[in-house]
């Protein structure tokens, strides 16, 4: 069980790892094919996309928990019950909303090209394959879910590392500033058809399960069941969505979709840290749940500190030297493009928005394993309303930091709200939590921050040498003051033995056979 523990994380850390490489040397071609409008036309009409995506009514996570549940039962007949509702269901789904871009693509396309011009034909293709996409999209979403309820993340995470890097190279050999929106889209569409078809096929294997769709095994009960479990997934999966997602559609819809990539593209850099902690914390749903069930509350207490603890360690070093680095490496990746002063600033407070919630990195994990994650339908949407009417206003205000700004202030109402259902969950004071993870960072991260503001004033950081450089010496500066002086014997015994840093390092020793 722990090898496939490692194995799965491993290839989500490996899919998340091949994704950052590609936006790093595929995300200034696509800007300058694309140019401004078209690249921030992109990024809203896929806002949109995402909010349709919540339309799975929380399906997506009851589909993987529902195949892990039948299969660890050994039930072959829910399995195939489980499966053909689902992708019944999520099919018609996926062939309304694509009817949507569909309908939009053949009635009034111009509207996506205010400025005029002769390009009704592309924004024409764009939204009819747009709508090809989210058609493919939904049934392949039961079989990537089955596949996660089985456990065979790796599977779908090495079609998926296969896939980014094929389309990279393919933008990279045949983009023009003439084909490069339809192009992107495009295959994107087909590719999540080749993704539908592979992740079916891999169902069907007999090593896997031979899960296949059987229309006879459609079950209106077993979907209704179903869909009263995601509820509150989807609840909240909803409020995390228009969260994420408003930001682009407001700043496109005041400012002109122009104006999308200066937000974007900070957003993207300090998305990573979000994406890391989640892949990071992902495993620990299945264990609190075992060890709830067993009523190991003990077990829970100490694993669920001493995680926090080292997640949060490696979360804030990141988020101070993304405030720090972040802008004169956007400056070097994209030169020429935006202004510094305000990626520095659009930055500080994305990273406020996404990490804050990050130093209690296991509060979803947590809660949803003991089925305590009411209260995320219940504070979310009110959360995600405060933030889109905050940039709304402030988006007529102050331009595009303003979406930043507005998202900032609800996370500051949130946070404590699920650190105190935490903490009384697992027998703790709120401070005790702030005493016991998150200050122990505070020191060895003010040094770090404060070498790093003084290497960029005094040195710059005008290379991508000088930037990994000055990374580099920072996380080792961070790492040795942290493992020194934040943490107790106990806790680095704990994370040598997690990490066998020493057996790693240990030359490999050649027996003796003797002379024969």
């Amino acid at each position: 069980m722990l090898k496939q523990l490692i194995v799965n994380t491993g290839s989500n850390m490996a899919q998340l790892f091949v994704s950052m490489v590609v936006t790093f040397v595929m995300a200034p071609i696509y800007l300058k094919m694309m140019g401004h409008h078209d690249y921030g036309l992109r990024e809203m009409v896929l806002a949109i996309v995402g909010y349709m995506g919540m339309l799975d009514l929380g399906m997506r996570p009851t589909v993987s928990r529902f195949a892990s549940m039948h299969n660890a039962l050994r039930d072959r007949e829910s399995l195939l019950i489980v499966y053909s509702s689902s992708l019944v269901f999520l099919t018609i789904v996926g062939t309304f909303l694509g009817a949507f871009f569909w309908v939009w693509a053949i009635s009034f396309p111009e509207v996506l090209n205010p400025e005029g011009g002769d390009e009704r034909v592309k924004y024409t293709l764009f939204l009819l394959l747009v709508g090809a996409q989210i058609f493919f999209s939904f049934p392949m979403f039961v079989a990537e879910s089955y596949l996660e309820g089985l456990q065979r993340y790796y599977i779908k995470n090495m079609i998926n590392i296969a896939f980014t890097i094929l389309i990279a190279l393919i933008c990279y050999i045949t983009m023009t500033p003439q084909n490069a929106l339809v192009l992107l889209v495009g295959l994107g569409a087909l590719f999540q058809a080749i993704r539908l078809l592979l992740f079916g096929g891999m169902l069907m294997r007999p090593a896997i399960g031979s899960i296949y769709p059987n229309f006879r095994y459609f079950s209106r009960g077993k979907l209704r069941e179903m869909l009263s479990f995601g509820f509150k997934s989807f609840i909240q999966g909803a409020a995390s969505r228009v969260e994420r997602m408003s930001d682009r559609i407001v700043i496109g819809s005041i400012l002109g979709p122009a104006a999308i990539p200066v937000y974007t593209i900070p957003s993207t850099l300090v998305g990573y840290i979000s994406s890391i902690t989640m892949t990071l914390t992902h495993a620990f749903m299945p264990l609190f749940s075992d060890l709830s069930a067993r009523n190991q509350h003990g077990r829970i207490k100490s694993i669920y500190m001493l995680s926090s603890k080292l997640v949060v360690g490696l979360i804030i070093p990141m988020a101070v030297g993304i405030c720090i680095v972040g802008g004169p490496f956007i400056a070097r990746w994209m030169p020429g493009e935006f202004d510094p002063a305000l990626v520095d600033a659009i930055l500080v407070l994305l990273v406020l928005y996404l990490c804050v919630p990050m130093l209690n990195p296991f509060v979803s994990r947590y809660l949803t394993a003991i089925n305590k994650h009411g209260i995320f339908a219940k504070v979310a949407p009110p959360a995600a309303l405060v933030n889109v009417g905050l940039s709304i206003w402030f988006v007529y205000e102050f331009g595009v930091i303003g979406a930043a700004l507005g998202s900032v202030f609800p996370v500051f109402v949130v946070m404590p709200i699920f650190l105190k259902a935490v903490a009384g969950q697992i027998g703790i004071t709120m401070l005790e939590y702030v005493r016991s993870v998150i200050l122990p960072a505070f020191f060895p991260v003010s040094i770090m921050g404060g070498g790093l503001i003084w290497w960029r004033y005094q040195y710059g950081l005008e290379t991508y040498f000088e930037i990994v450089g000055a990374v580099l010496v920072s996380a080792m500066i961070y790492g040795g003051i942290y493992w020194t002086a934040a943490l107790n014997r106990e806790e680095r015994e704990f994370f040598l033995r997690v990490i066998p840093v020493k057996k790693l390092l240990r030359r490999p020793t050649v027996k003796n056979k003797g002379k024969g």
